[in-house]
């Protein structure tokens, strides 16, 4: 076991054993279910990074679903990951911070349960193509909900864009990138979302220049970057 930063480093279950008892911030790395397990008995863990533990199943999630003060759990290229093994992470009711970037087989249903998650502030979902409107939905219903980074090339289109204006009154970022069915009606949308502060969009093939142009007057307080 290595200290990196504010993470301890764990690399095998040896690694697991040795950490310090009171440990609230730990980093794995090629980590399986059986090492997962064994972390999940330090209750104390408030971040947890899996990033690149690309052999943990929706059985290791089970076990985090028990850690009673996670608040940041990073789960990206995490990809046997499905909507069952999010469904248990709706348990956790300190969780503020969802990194689900590659985890390829999750869709609307995880994103469904996470509408429990009423702590929910970041949620960050590049490469989750099979992510459609129904799942904007949901995490538009998150009231606590700052950050969102969409799916590139998912079925997203302008209702759910409609429902993050209406709904997602929190929401201060939001990355929009490759979505076909996006047009500037839907771009439109979020002249509502006054408390919006970041809006990236990127190669969004049906929004305008004219469509950009006019979102920036209707929200001169927001920084939009547009390619």
């Amino acid at each position: 076991m290595v200290e990196q930063g504010s993470l301890a480093l764990v690399g095998s279950l040896k690694d697991v054993i040795g950490l310090p008892a009171d440990v609230t911030a730990v980093r794995g790395k090629s980590l399986g279910d059986t090492e997962v397990l064994a972390l999940c008995r330090y209750s104390r863990l408030v971040r947890v990074s899996l990033a690149g533990c690309s052999e943990i199943t929706d059985k290791a999630l089970e076990a985090v679903s028990r850690l009673g003060h996670l608040e940041q759990l990073d789960l990206s290229l995490c990809n046997q990951i499905t909507d069952r093994g999010v469904s248990y992470l709706s348990r956790v009711s300190a969780l503020r911070s969802l990194n689900l970037n590659w985890c390829y087989s999750v869709g609307d249903a995880g994103l469904a349960a996470l509408e429990k998650c009423k702590t929910l502030e970041t949620v960050t979902l590049w490469s989750c193509e099979k992510i459609t409107d129904a799942g904007v939905v949901s995490l538009a219903r998150l009231p606590s909900l700052k950050q969102l980074d969409l799916p590139e090339f998912a079925r997203v289109t302008d209702r759910g864009i409609l429902e993050l204006s209406e709904h997602a009154a929190s929401l201060q970022h939001l990355r929009l990138s490759n979505l076909s069915g996006l047009t500037d009606e839907g771009l439109a949308a979020l002249a509502e979302s006054k408390q919006l502060r970041t809006l990236s969009i990127e190669e969004c093939p049906k929004v305008s220049a004219a469509g950009i142009t006019a979102l920036r007057a209707a929200l001169p307080s927001c920084e939009i970057r547009y390619s």
